[in-house]
């Protein structure tokens, strides 16, 4: 299974199954937001600085545009089995 490393990581969004990370990533030289659904029994709060290694999952989800109103699909990104620091403390 492949393996994922997210690095100044920022809790954008908690769940009673874990937490949606975001963080910055360079896409064609230009930095965008990256969102990470992160499974695990660990407590965070919105706002909370982490580091995380995990397996890596992708999903295809559905979901009605607020936009638009159209059923859009999106590639989800999951991270499972995770190993989660809080802040710089983590040593990866």
């Amino acid at each position: 299974m492949a393996r994922i490393q997210i690095s100044d990581a920022t809790v954008a969004f908690v769940n009673p199954k874990g937490f949606i990370a975001k963080a910055q990533v360079k896409v064609m030289g230009e930095n965008r937001d990256e969102y990470y659904k992160v499974w695990t029994d660990e407590k965070f709060s919105e706002g909370d600085s982490v580091e995380i290694v995990g397996d890596l999952s992708a999903r295809v989800e559905e979901f009605t545009s607020k936009r638009t109103g159209n059923l859009e699909r999106t590639a989800a990104i999951h991270v499972n089995n995770p190993i989660i620091k809080a802040g710089s403390d983590a040593p990866f």
